[in-house]
């Protein structure tokens, strides 16, 4: 096994991760010609190819993808060791990374990361912001080691993740106080299609709950925006300009200041939506990840009961 040390297969690695042999080679800071031997001696070693490349770049075969596993394997091993030797002092350093959806941002810095800041300043937390899309990614290839997400629950068992914890997240109408549709005794599905709509792009949950929607009522929305960012959706629903689709606790601090409401929808779709919390399935996580993995599902409003502005 010494032609497969960590050292090389490392080559290979980031050659898949950044997409070409020139791209690792900046990011290792070596020739690219280094990258392409270490390489080719993997491959000589296993005795068969173990990276394609085309116009799009570098993808590992079969095999590629087999000692790519072991390479996460064992970087994850190595910093769980390191995480444990180091709890015993404490967690004097280390790093935990989040991937999460953009709504879950205010209840995470309230409710959990700024408590685990106190309780643990020396070790740095790193927040990626993404699509659900991004999130299983960013999971499946040790990027982060907690994933946070929202919408139609996810099948994680084909994709080796796994649900550490979840919670109901109904998608409610999000409207600026005083809208018509607060007017109603019960919204439902076809109540919303005659008003203007701001919604999220295709990739993100919300949207892929309101695609479901359009399908089954055989009903458009009328999309007046469509925005990638949660700073877009909500500035549109605070100007007054309609409606946008969202889980209440997204909006948690905006319907305390009674700025917007969150109103429940009645339909199967909307009423199934799931905040999970995700991890990769096998990682041993390091302990500063498992403590925080505790706090999110102790703390966040994502998974404690729904919490809505107006009961209908």
């Amino acid at each position: 096994m010494s032609d497969f040390s960590i050292t090389r297969i490392r080559y290979l690695f980031e050659a898949v991760r950044l997409r070409g042999i020139r791209a690792a080679a900046d990011f290792l800071d070596v020739a690219p010609s280094a990258v392409s031997r270490q390489i080719a001696l993997l491959e000589k070693t296993a005795r068969t190819p173990l990276l394609e490349t085309n116009r799009r770049g570098a993808n590992p075969t079969e095999a590629g993808l087999i000692l790519l596993a072991y390479y996460r394997e064992h970087v994850s091993r190595e910093e769980a060791l390191i995480s444990q030797l180091d709890g015993i002092h404490g967690l004097q350093h280390g790093n935990v990374a989040v991937g999460a959806i953009q709504g879950f941002t205010e209840d995470l810095m309230n409710r959990a990361l700024r408590e685990f800041r106190q309780q643990h300043p020396n070790v740095t937390l790193t927040l990626r912001l993404g699509s659900v899309n991004d999130i299983l990614t960013w999971l499946q290839d040790d990027q982060v080691h907690l994933g946070l997400t929202h919408g139609p629950r996810l099948n994680l068992h084909a994709v080796r993740l796994k649900e550490a914890a979840s919670s109901a997240q109904p998608v409610c109408a999000i409207v600026k106080t005083g809208h018509p549709l607060t007017q109603l005794p019960v919204v439902r599905a076809r109540d919303l299609f005659d008003h203007p709509f701001g919604l999220a792009s295709a990739a993100f949950g919300t949207r892929m709950i309101a695609d479901e929607v359009e399908a089954l009522e055989k009903r458009q929305f009328k999309v007046a925006l469509e925005c990638d960012h949660l700073i877009g959706l909500m500035s549109f629903v605070r100007a007054g300009m309609g409606v946008t689709l969202l889980p209440a606790f997204f909006v948690h601090d905006d319907v305390q200041r009674g700025v917007v409401q969150a109103l429940p929808i009645r339909h199967k779709l909307m009423e199934a939506a799931q905040a999970q919390l995700i991890v990769r399935r096998g990682r041993e996580l390091p302990v500063g990840a498992l403590k925080l993995q505790r706090m999110l599902t102790a703390n966040l409003l994502a998974f404690s009961a729904p919490a809505v502005a107006q009961e209908i």
